[in-house]
């Protein structure tokens, strides 16, 4: 076919008709370069914009002609030649909720990207929520507001979050990242965001392939050149996918399932049963990094804690840094007396599996210095996942990556293959943001990716207020997956910010199925409700954002655990009276038990219980940093 102006214009087909969805248009102007358009229902999203990569010195998508193209199933194919000869494919696809597009380049070998051109040009007004930076403490940045007209500089961790002026939203990630550099964004001009390689300087000065340098740890260093490696089992190098989330309203952003739809699937010889596995058990956690104890992380604290867990109800005890030194930390103490540390732990998970509670142990990733543990090693990964099976641990926290380059992407690959074979699951923290792993590697419970009660106290300064940052989340970070925010806290790791009914309303707002609760045990038994966080659910059979939510502002979420309903409500700084519409409950009549803000003492947590109709408005006051949790369940 000659060059001229080639167009593929799509929109999704699911479960068999057509849905309504954005449209995604492929085109290549009269000199071969090659743009993407999208559009809802006929409004623009992204206005014409670049796609291609630039590889061993060939800008793949400048100057191109048209070999083939198919369409099947919500699924372009477009086959393309290069002027340098070179013969690639883009592939796009359409969904009810947003359009993602990747490359896949025939190669034997590795190559080396320069850069990749993709971008997406939004409308003039368009407002951004994003994280500022890409790595860990830049992941663990608070999010931020900003007119996409002064985004040029910017760069933007996935996923980040776009409100147009006609109110529709879209939210930009990668998915299916695997056997590549993870990406991020910047602003390259006014409107426009471009796909982004960004490394960090003192990683690259001290020749460290994954894991924390000693210094320069937030210095970016922007599209480095690199080497792509074809993707496993194949004979092309194969990008993740640049995916456009695109929704009418908060809710239909939040029940987005394009992350899902586009992740390979998981390997049947490590999970026969899709991940579904019996082993892969949701949990509810108590934690030893943020309890102001004495001797937290020791021996008989974690016993304790034990009971505790049990006392509430709870799956898991998660140890944090320091067990692996118990036996020079306890060699006084009568209870593990000869014992070295796989003792130590062995001793404590069969008092843990007495009392029904599974041991998680906490172990670096990658080492932070020269002399320290770690799981890069094949021999040492095994050797370490082997010893916490004889003991009697069932999940691994792993930390440190620090990086989204293509050896961290694989050592995280390598870590969860291997805990698999071993039945362990994993939370990955110190970490890149989820990109659908979850759905390819079911063991991976959590990875953390986001800026939660640990990062209390760091850099306040120039930062959003934590109240804004919170009723951002759930329309940011959340979008791509479970976050390890460690919610909950009624001691010192509490923003004075917020009031403890939104730090209760967290747990619900900020789920996960491996929730890890930063609140000490004996604060949770002592609240006005401590029922509340015994019965709390960590899996949901649905999730509706209700009316007037809006980012920055005021979350307000409603999760179904069965016949229940519960209500997470994070107010911005804002205080205000929120009417709540109660028509998502149905027919009936309900029975509500609330945790409200107990004004004016913002550290206080009062109940009310009553009885009403789905035909009922509730009025709930908020005040500055406020939130409420609700639990609505049928009346018998």
């Amino acid at each position: 076919m000659k060059r001229g102006l080639a167009t593929a214009v799509f929109s999704c087909v699911a479960w068999g008709v057509f849905a309504t969805g954005p449209e995604i248009a492929l085109t290549l102007t009269p000199e071969g370069a090659l743009r993407q358009r999208v559009t809802l229902d006929g409004e623009e999203i992204v206005a014409p914009s670049p796609l291609g990569i630039i590889l061993d010195g060939v800008a793949l998508g400048e100057r191109e002609t048209e070999v083939s193209r198919t369409l099947a199933d919500g699924l372009t194919t477009l086959t393309l030649r290069n002027a340098s000869g070179r013969i690639w494919t883009v592939e796009a696809r359409a969904f009810p909720d947003g359009v993602a597009v990747r490359y896949r380049i025939p190669a034997q070998g590795p190559a080396t990207v320069s850069r990749e051109t993709t971008a997406f040009t939004f409308p003039s007004g368009t407002t951004a929520w994003y994280a500022s930076a890409v790595f860990q403490y830049g992941y663990t940045q608070r999010y931020q507001e900003r007119k996409t007209d002064a985004i040029a500089g910017e760069i933007l961790a996935p996923p980040a979050t776009f409100r147009l002026p006609s109110g529709i939203y879209a939210a930009l990630t990668e998915g299916n990242l695997r056997d590549f550099h993870g990406c991020a964004f910047e602003g390259t001009a006014p409107n426009v965001v471009s796909v982004l390689f960004a490394e960090c300087k003192g990683a690259l000065d001290e020749g460290l392939a994954v894991g924390m340098p000693k210094k320069d740890r937030n210095t970016v260093v922007r599209n480095r050149p690199w080497q792509a490696i074809p993707k496993r089992g194949t004979n092309e190098i194969v990008t993740p996918w640049r995916i456009l989330m695109v929704a009418r309203d908060l809710d239909g952003l939040v029940n987005n399932g394009i992350l899902a739809r586009v992740a390979d699937k998981p390997d049947p010889a490590l999970f026969p049963n899709g991940g579904r596995e019996p082993w892969i058990r949701p949990a509810r956690a108590v934690w030893t990094w943020l309890l102001e104890r004495p001797n937290r992380q020791g021996f008989d604290n974690c016993l304790t804690l034990i009971d505790e867990a049990k006392a509430l109800g709870y799956e898991a005890l998660v140890i944090d840094e320091g067990w692996e030194r118990w036996p020079q930390r306890e060699a006084k103490n009568p209870r593990v007396k000869g014992l070295d540390k796989w003792g130590m732990l062995a001793k404590l998970c069969a008092t843990a599996r007495e009392r029904g509670v599974m041991v998680w142990v906490w172990r670096p990733g990658a080492p932070r210095h020269k002399d320290d543990w770690q799981l890069l090693d094949p021999a040492e990964r095994a050797a370490f996942m082997d010893a916490c099976v004889k003991a009697g641990v069932s999940g691994l926290k792993v930390d440190f990556f620090h990086r989204e380059n293509l050896p961290t992407v694989q050592a995280m690959e390598a870590i969860l293959a291997d805990a698999a074979k071993r039945r362990l699951m994993v939370v990955f923290h110190g970490v890149n943001k989820p990109t659908g792993d979850a759905f390819t590697w079911p063991n991976l419970l959590a990875k953390e990716a986001v800026s939660g009660l640990e990062c209390v106290g760091w850099g306040e300064r120039n930062m959003a207020p934590w109240p804004v940052h919170d009723a951002t989340l759930p329309f940011t970070r959340w979008l791509a997956g479970p976050a390890d925010y460690t919610p909950v806290c009624f001691r010192r790791k509490c923003p004075a910010s917020t009031t403890f009914a939104h730090q209760a309303a967290t747990a619900v707002a900020f789920t996960s199925p491996m929730l890890i609760l930063a609140a000490d045990p004996q604060d949770l038994s002592r609240q006005p409700a401590a029922d509340f966080f015994r019965d709390l659910p960590v899996t949901w059979d649905e999730t509706r954002v209700l009316d007037p939510s809006a980012i920055g502002q005021l979350a307000v979420l409603a999760r179904r655990h069965g016949e229940e309903w519960w209500v997470a409500i994070l107010n911005g700084v804002e205080p205000r009276t929120l009417t709540l519409p109660l028509g998502f409950l149905g027919d009936g009549a309900w029975t509500l038990d609330a945790l409200e803000d107990g004004a004016p003492d913002r550290r206080k947590l009062t109940r009310r219980q009553a009885r009403l109709s789905a035909s009922e408005t509730l009025t709930c006051p908020l005040l500055s940093g406020g939130g409420a949790l609700l639990r609505l369940r049928p009346a018998r």
